[in-house]
């Protein structure tokens, strides 16, 4: 077991959380794949490539004051990092908060995210959908 891909992670993570979304993508493939099992209802379910992932980052961050995504376990596995996630944070505009706990799924090919599945709900689930790939 590597922990070249959990690193990559942590990296993109400690970008994300610090709002610098461009660090959180440098390691992450052009035509990178999200897939996000809770979106909210004015956003798509699967973005396809950097360039729209970055959109869609940019307006997380832009609608909630200190959008935080704390991971408090990682599993690394051949090609893949499942983490264990508590996303939250508080509306700009709207002053809802959210905080949610749910497992994300990081896929690797030649050292690169290539994709990505949010809000899976269960480490077995987000397994299980490694080996279903594999």
């Amino acid at each position: 077991m590597t922990q070249e891909n959990v690193e990559v992670i942590k990296r993109a993570n400690a970008a994300l959380n610090a709002g610098d979304i461009d660090a959180a993508l440098a390691d992450h493939a052009s035509d990178v794949t999200l897939r996000d099992l809770l979106n909210g209802p004015d956003q798509a379910t699967v973005v396809e490539g950097l360039e729209a992932i970055r959109q869609v980052w940019t307006l997380w961050i832009e609608a909630f004051d200190e959008l935080r995504a704390e991971i408090s376990e990682f599993v690394d596995t051949d090609g893949a990092v499942v983490c264990a996630v508590r996303w939250h944070g508080h509306g700009k505009t709207s002053g809802m908060s959210i905080d949610v706990r749910q497992f994300d799924l990081y896929e690797f090919r030649d050292k690169k995210v290539v994709r990505i599945t949010l809000g899976l709900k269960s480490k077995s689930e987000a397994l299980e959908a490694v080996e279903l790939r594999e």
